[in-house]
C-alpha cells in the first residue's frame, strides 16, 4: 500500500474533530463541520500581526498528528518543490463559496477517499462568473486561494481534502525566533496607553530611548485598535519595536502582556500618565 492509499484509508477511518473556526467557508445555518489544521497557524494578538510573534505551531491530538505525518510524507513526494507550513483537512463537507484569508500564496489541494462527484469549483472570472471544475480525486491541483473564490460540488462517499499551503508572510516572526531574541534581553518594557496623544508618548519614548534602552525592547500595548492605527501613522517606527492591540475589555493589561511574552520574561511595565522611570521603574520577573 503506497502513501496516498495508506493515508486514504486512515483519513476514512478517522475521527475529525468539529470545527467551527471556519465560518467563511461553512454554508448557512451551519455551524460547524469536521475539519481541522496541522502545521503552523497564525496567533492574532489582539487580533492584529505586526512584529512581535504571530506564527507557531498548532496543537493537535495524537489521532490527527498520525495522519499529519503521512500528509507531509505524501507532500514531500508529491509535490517536493512546495515548500508548506500548515495543511487544512476538511472531511464530508461541501465547503461554501469563500476566498482564503491566512494563505501566503498559492496552495496546493487534493482529494482523498471513496467518493463520486465532488469537483473543486474554481471563480477564475469573478464570483459570480462559470466556474473552472477541477477533478482533485488523488491529484494535486494548485491555485491562488488568496484571489480566486472557489467551493466544492456535490458528491457521495467519503471526500476528505488536504490543502497544503504557507501560512507564513513576510512580516511574520516564528514563535521559537521571537522567544529567541527576547531571551537574548535582559527586559523588555511594555508601555500601555488607552489614549492617543502624540506629543506625550513622543516625550516619554525619547526618556526611555535617552536613558540606554534600546528601540528594539520597547512594545506599546494600546487599548484599540483606532489608537493604534493612528500611532502607527504618527509614531516614528524607530522609536519602537511594535505596537499591539491589548485586549480592550480590560482596565489592566498586565495579564494580557504577561502571556503576551514568553515564560519568565523580564517585564518593565510603563503606563500613559506615569513617570516612565518612576513608581514603576522596578523590574519585575513574571514567573508563571
Amino acid at each position: 500500500m503506497n502513501t496516498m492509499e495508506l493515508l486514504s484509508k486512515k483519513l476514512i477511518e478517522l475521527k475529525f474533530p468539529n470545527n467551527t473556526s471556519r465560518q467563511n467557508v461553512l454554508k448557512e445555518g451551519d455551524k460547524s463541520y469536521e475539519g481541522f489544521v496541522a502545521g503552523y497557524v497564525r496567533n492574532l494578538w489582539g487580533g492584529i500581526n505586526k512584529r512581535g510573534y504571530s506564527i507557531s505551531k498548532k496543537k493537535i491530538s495524537k489521532r490527527c498528528e498520525e495522519v499529519y505525518e503521512l500528509a507531509c510524507k505524501l507532500g514531500l513526494e508529491q509535490i517536493p518543490d512546495f515548500k508548506f507550513t500548515s495543511i487544512q483537512f476538511n472531511k464530508n463537507y461541501k465547503i461554501a463559496k469563500h476566498i482564503d484569508r491566512n494563505n501566503s500564496g498559492k496552495s496546493y489541494i487534493i482529494a482523498l477517499g471513496d467518493f463520486e462527484g465532488g469537483d473543486l469549483l474554481v471563480y477564475f472570472d469573478g464570483k459570480d462568473a462559470e466556474p473552472t471544475r477541477v477533478n482533485i480525486k488523488n491529484n494535486f491541483y494548485t491555485f491562488d486561494g488568496n484571489k480566486y473564490y472557489h467551493e466544492v460540488d456535490d458528491f457521495t462517499g467519503n471526500r476528505i481534502s488536504l490543502v497544503y499551503y504557507n501560512v507564513i508572510k513576510d512580516f511574520d516572526i516564528l514563535k521559537e525566533d521571537f522567544i529567541k531574541n527576547i531571551q537574548e534581553k535582559p527586559y523588555v518594557v511594555a508601555y500601555t496607553t488607552d489614549v492617543y496623544d502624540i506629543n506625550k508618548m513622543n516625550i516619554n519614548l525619547e526618556i526611555i530611548l535617552d536613558s540606554g534602552i534600546p528601540a528594539d525592547r520597547i512594545f506599546v500595548f494600546c487599548k484599540t485598535s483606532e489608537i493604534l492605527k493612528k500611532y502607527k501613522k504618527t509614531l516614528d517606527e524607530n522609536k519602537y519595536c511594535n505596537l499591539v492591540i491589548g485586549n480592550r475589555n480590560k482596565e489592566n493589561q498586565d495579564e494580557f502582556i504577561i502571556k503576551y511574552f514568553p515564560e519568565n520574561t523580564n517585564i518593565v511595565f510603563m503606563r500613559e500618565g506615569e513617570d516612565p522611570w518612576g513608581c514603576q521603574e522596578q523590574e519585575q520577573v513574571q514567573d508563571l
